[in-house]
């Protein structure tokens, strides 16, 4: 449990265990907003939150309880590298407004272009009520043939022409918010490979997914479609309103006192949408989540017969998102009733007074015909702002689920001022390291450890020993509580993470490999990798026959996740990638477990042979591996018991052995 604090102008000083967002300015409901807000985030809930004011501003603090280790630091995608925490409330425009508008204001003179088309438009809309009025009160009555003409062309023109200017304006805006959802997504998803391995590893692939879809489409309708549609009804509702005063000050001043009644109904309904759109992000999170692990597992599952218990699973997560899609619509349904009943009050108000005012012969029949037009005109898109509301609500649980990514910040990162990887002496020493992850505490202890470089060195240990945590601190997937990594004599965490990674290579036991070809997985590292260099690749990894024997060779594609070759192959594929990168220090945490032992021999002679200066570190818990090492250190409940042939004693094969028997430390038993 972490605790983070938002000030203004305030700079982070250490990474905590907390997952922040942008504030929502409220009055009296500012708590329960934050709850609210919290739901929306998975696999994180708040225990406690309180507000502090100062004289030149407001203090947000909290506390979350939570997986994740992410400093909260609210950050616009555009700055996601920057290291202070500036937050700038406002008490009248909603944080998501905020965000949004830094979004599109790349994309503003298309969004200008596309107003003002939907002003002409709009200006366009009054034209058919002015016209009947003159229809009815000066044409009809002289019987002029070509005036009647003229306003059929008139009312003609002013439907086409505001459907022509609406579809360009829709256009307009349609191109912005494409391209500004083009951005969103590459910007997350650049955000997203900032972020370390304890995200990925606390977090299912599902939820982390989820905001690269739903969310960003719902802000792209937002901007493509309901957007457009609130700004339409904002300019008819303000030219209706004029027109209609001009036409009637009085039955202007009737219709007026009703509009109140639906923005009580709107304020009233206001936190209930916006909770319900909240749950029905939170759940769809869930299911996204469901059916990713559901699919990536389905051979498993189907294995051990249990495709019945997920189905259940699935079943209610599905009825759980169905319910709140029904209470969301039904809270919309709620508010659109009673919003409906101003219009039914306006409507009969027009016709009650304003036919007693044409009776009395203070009003035109012409002018009530094109006043009750307008009062249509008026109450039509205000009739459907319950709809318009709750989409915009739903849009806005997709731009705090945004934020919440935008917000997590990476816990391996680079100093400010950061040195190149060593070049000539990259001897790895730990000086007393300890590590524990957080739901456990001391999984690694180490006082002192020296592996020189071009060392051949294998580890060895139960499991949950420490074996792969080592691993995973040398390569700083990871960085140690205390105690100290250094290459060369340089400490790890002040290399930059690019050479670093660029020459530590970590091969695990189940490599990942793309749906692609043999070649492009092996290109990945080195796109411009020669077919000579992946030639001498495979021939290194004894592949040569497999690649034979495929029909297209090096261009056949090898299914998603390599999953058209068997388990030593794939191992094969990622040691020969590896090999290609030419790496300083190489790590095999059972990368050759799959292998037979004599192609495990023979690999581990050709990588020995291949990358003579370079260090390479083998996990394993076979005999065979471990008896062409010089040099063994055996792990134990995170300690380093032994260390044999660190004296330049070459341990026997009866040694190698004893190590086994004795369960892994010859000191145990």
């Amino acid at each position: 449990m972490g605790r983070s604090r938002f000030v203004k102008n305030e700079t982070s000083a250490a990474y905590e265990p907390s997952l922040g967002l942008p504030s929502r300015s409220r009055s009296n409901s500012r708590t329960a907003g934050w709850r609210s807000l919290s739901s929306k985030i998975p696999y994180f809930q708040q225990d406690s939150n309180r507000t502090e004011r100062k004289a030149n501003g407001a203090r947000f603090v909290w506390t979350i309880a939570g997986a994740s280790p992410y400093a909260s630091v609210p950050k616009c995608l555009s700055d996601a590298g920057s290291q202070k925490c500036e937050v700038v409330l406002s008490l009248e425009i909603p944080s998501e407004l905020r965000w949004l508008a830094k979004q599109i204001r790349p994309f503003v003179p298309l969004h200008v272009a596309s107003f003002l088309c939907m002003t002409a438009g709009s200006l366009l809309a009054l034209l058919t009520p002015l016209v009947l009025k003159w229809l009815i009160d000066q044409v009809l009555p002289r019987r002029e043939t070509g005036l009647l003409l003229c306003a059929a062309g008139l009312i003609f023109l002013s439907y086409q022409g505001r459907t022509a200017l609406t579809s360009v304006g829709n256009y307009l805006t349609l191109n912005a918010v494409q391209k500004m959802a083009l951005r969103l997504r590459i910007d997350i998803l650049r955000h997203l490979d900032k972020l370390s391995a304890d995200y990925y590893e606390n977090t299912p692939p599902g939820a982390v997914m989820y905001p690269l879809k739903e969310p960003i489409e719902e802000v792209a309708y937002f901007g493509s479609d309901l957007l457009p549609s609130i700004l339409r009804m904002c300019l008819t509702t303000t030219f209706t309103v004029v027109t209609m005063f001009v036409l009637s000050p009085v039955l202007t001043l009737v219709i007026l006192p009703l509009v109140p009644l639906f923005l009580i109904a709107r304020q009233h309904f206001r936190m209930k949408l916006s909770t319900d759109s909240d749950d029905v992000q939170r759940n769809l999170v869930a299911w996204n989540s469901f059916i990713e692990e559901h699919i990536s597992s389905i051979l498993a599952i189907q294995l051990l017969g249990q495709e019945r218990r997920q189905e259940k699973k699935a079943f209610r997560l599905l009825a759980r998102t169905t319910r709140s899609h029904l209470a969301l619509f039904k809270t919309g349904v709620w508010f659109t009733v009673w919003t409906s009943i101003a219009v039914v009050l306006a409507m009969s108000a027009v016709i009650g007074y304003g036919g007693w005012s044409v009776v009395t012969g203070t009003l035109s029949l012409g002018s009530l015909v094109a006043f009750y037009s307008f009062v249509t005109q008026l109450f039509d898109p205000l009739s459907g702002a319950a709809e318009l509301y709750a989409r915009a609500q739903r849009t806005f649980a997709s731009i705090r689920q945004l934020q919440s990514v935008c917000a997590l910040r990476p816990s391996i990162t680079d100093p400010p001022v950061f040195s190149q990887f060593p070049s000539q002496h990259w001897g790895l020493e730990l000086t007393e390291v300890e590590f524990g992850y957080e739901r456990q505490e001391n999984v690694l202890r180490i006082p002192s450890l020296r592996i020189a470089a071009g060392e051949n060195i294998a580890i060895v240990g139960e499991n949950g020993a420490g074996k792969s945590t080592m691993a995973r601190l040398i390569t700083r997937l990871y960085d140690v509580q205390s105690g100290s990594i250094q290459v060369g004599g340089t400490d790890i965490r002040n290399i930059e993470l690019k050479t670093l990674r660029r020459h530590i290579c970590y091969v695990p036991r189940d490599p990942v490999l793309f749906d692609g070809t043999l070649a492009s997985n092996l290109r990945f590292v080195r796109p411009g990798a020669s077919d000579r260099e992946l030639n001498e690749a495979i021939q290194l990894v004894d592949l040569v026959n497999v690649v034979v024997a495929l029909p297209q060779g090096l261009d056949q594609r090898i299914g998603p996740d390599g999953c058209q070759l068997s388990g030593g192959q794939r191992q094969r594929l990622a040691i020969a990638r590896a090999l290609l990168q030419k790496p300083r220090i190489l790590i095999l945490d059972e990368g050759t477990s799959c292998l037979d032992p004599a192609s495990e021999t023979l690999i581990l002679r050709n990588v020995r042979d291949y990358l003579s200066t370079s260090t390479l570190i083998v996990v394993s818990h076979r005999a065979s591996t471990l008896s062409a090492f010089n040099r063994i250190l055996v792990l134990s409940d995170g300690r380093i018991v032994e260390d044999l042939g660190s004296d330049a004693l070459v341990p026997t094969q009866a040694v190698v052995s004893a190590v086994f028997v004795k369960g892994v430390s010859p000191h145990k038993g």
